[in-house]
């Protein structure tokens, strides 16, 4: 619901002003009569957390009505408002920045906790850490009062709601990539697996909104989940094969997240850190074949580890949820780690969020095994294995399937400009991938363009195409290259050793 909004502000102090207005308008006008319904459970003079404060609006209408408050975001632009905000209401709020999964409280208690518009925005894993963490904050008895988004009763609510959440996804895409609109978590299982008792009375409904209110009670029990054989999740007969064939051409298959075992490890096995893209949990599976591990399989929304990496999915929050809530501390003698190289940007972060030592393992899973046993990654120096012949051919596959798409509206230009545009697309759509290291420079959109130039060049001198048909090529090249740079792992991989 707020997390472009979020971002946005985050990159343009000029847009935070708005982030309160989005709010309003996403959820139809609910937000803020499901403010007041939070505020209706917080009474004067006792201690407030309000978990993922954003602009501070709760916060500081709590601090108003008489409630200490403690209010912690992650976000500089949000907690800037919020001070702002504050400071115009005249009263005492103490803000402070950090992730809500970690929250900077230092073993201080409080006698309610609030999460409103902000636990959507977290995987399952995420969200269920965040509620631990509130009830572990709470004093026996108190209560955790979380506002968020469930699907609508009615059908017209529901195709206002869906529109706005298809707006959200193009926002979300442009500016952060291949984010999905907010989740709707079970949120009643997630109260009771914090170990929160269920207050009915004390809950209510208003539209695309739901307000619910948890107890803690005298004895907080400790949650800790199985951890299941990592077969167990993965697809078998005629639907692997469907789902292989989707993901070879890079579609987002998910795998449940958790953590799982191969083999047997026991307390000295090893532990390792992938997305939850169904080829990546394959190629660790068939990495470790004859050997035993713990896989924490972290909520990437289906994408591999090198994507969600560069678009922030792949990050080091939800490996340390994940590390927690399995107890992974209880299950081996050694606080130790492996992260893919690909996703390597996570390890300080980790580190900081877990406690454990982070090693950073190498790219491909069939090297595991010898990483494992000597800790050392092998040399990335020949890009013919990085990138051979049935990568090169699943690239191609690719670029063409996106290329297909992305030029259909082609046919609404003139065929003096369309045909040559096509054709060029099918012959780089087939040549990048196949010559790629003999094409100049470093990325797909220069050596697009490289290619486009030598094609349009010999085509005039030729006279087997026209001065303005070389002149559409050389204009389409980059797109065409683009293209083919977001199909092309290699061409991320490079950046780590030049």
């Amino acid at each position: 619901m707020s997390l472009a909004a979020m971002v946005l502000a985050d990159r343009s102090d000029r847009l935070v002003g708005f982030y309160d207005r989005w709010i309003d308008v996403a959820t139809l006008g609910h937000a803020g009569r499901v403010r007041n319904v939070v505020l209706g459970q917080i009474a004067p003079g006792q201690r407030l957390l309000d978990l993922g404060c954003g602009s501070g609006t709760l916060a500081v209408a709590a601090a108003r009505a008489g409630a200490e408050v403690v209010a912690i975001d992650r976000s500089a632009a949000m907690l800037s408002l919020a001070r702002q905000k504050a400071a115009a209401a005249g009263v005492a709020v103490d803000f402070r920045q950090g992730d809500v999964a970690f929250p900077p409280l230092g073993g201080e208690r409080f006698d309610v906790a609030t999460a409103t518009f902000v636990l959507g925005e977290l995987s399952g894993d995420s969200a269920a850490l965040v509620l631990r963490r509130a009830a572990e904050a709470l004093s026996p008895g108190g209560r955790l009062v979380i506002a968020d988004e469930v699907a609508p009763a009615s059908l017209g609510a529901r195709f206002l709601v869906g529109l706005l959440r298809a707006v959200q996804w193009v926002v979300s895409f442009l500016v952060l990539e291949q984010v999905a609109p907010t989740r709707r978590h079970p949120w009643r299982t997630l109260l009771a697996g914090a170990g929160l008792e269920l207050v009915p009375e004390r809950s209510s409904r208003s539209g695309s909104l739901v307000v619910l209110v948890g107890r803690r009670p005298a004895d907080l029990p400790r949650a800790v989940l199985a951890v299941a054989p990592l077969d167990d999740v993965l697809p078998v007969g005629v639907v692997r094969a469907v789902l292989r064939a989707a993901a070879w051409l890079d579609a987002p298959i998910p795998v449940r997240p958790g953590v799982y075992r191969v083999g047997q490890p026991g307390p000295a096995g090893p532990v390792l850190l992938t997305g939850n893209f169904l080829a990546s949990v394959e190629a660790v599976r068939g990495g470790l074949a004859g050997h035993g591990a713990y896989v924490v399989v972290e909520d990437s929304q289906g994408w591999n580890v090198w994507c969600a990496s560069d678009a922030g999915l792949f990050d080091a929050e939800k490996g340390a949820a994940l590390i927690e809530r399995y107890g992974l501390d209880t299950l081996v003698d050694t606080r130790r780690i492996v992260v893919p190289r690909l996703g390597g940007r996570v390890r300080s972060r980790l580190a900081a969020l877990s406690g454990w030592d982070v090693d950073v393992g190498p790219i491909e899973a069939r090297d595991l095994p010898a990483f494992l046993s000597t800790g050392i990654s092998p040399p990335m120096l020949s890009l013919r294995r990085l990138y051979g012949r049935p990568e090169r051919v699943r690239v191609a596959a690719l670029t063409l399937m996106q290329l297909a798409v992305l030029l259909l509206p082609l046919r609404l230009v003139p065929p003096a400009y369309r045909r040559p545009t096509q054709d060029f697309a099918l012959l780089a759509g087939v040549l990048l991938p196949l010559a790629h290291d003999a094409l100049p420079g470093r990325t797909g959109i220069s050596k697009a363009s490289a290619l486009g130039g030598l094609v349009a060049l010999s085509g005039v001198v030729a006279g087997r195409l026209r001065l303005r048909e070389g002149l559409v090529i050389l204009a389409s090249a980059p797109l065409v290259g683009w293209i083919y740079q977001s199909s092309t792992p290699v061409i991320f991989w490079k950046r780590l050793w030049r």
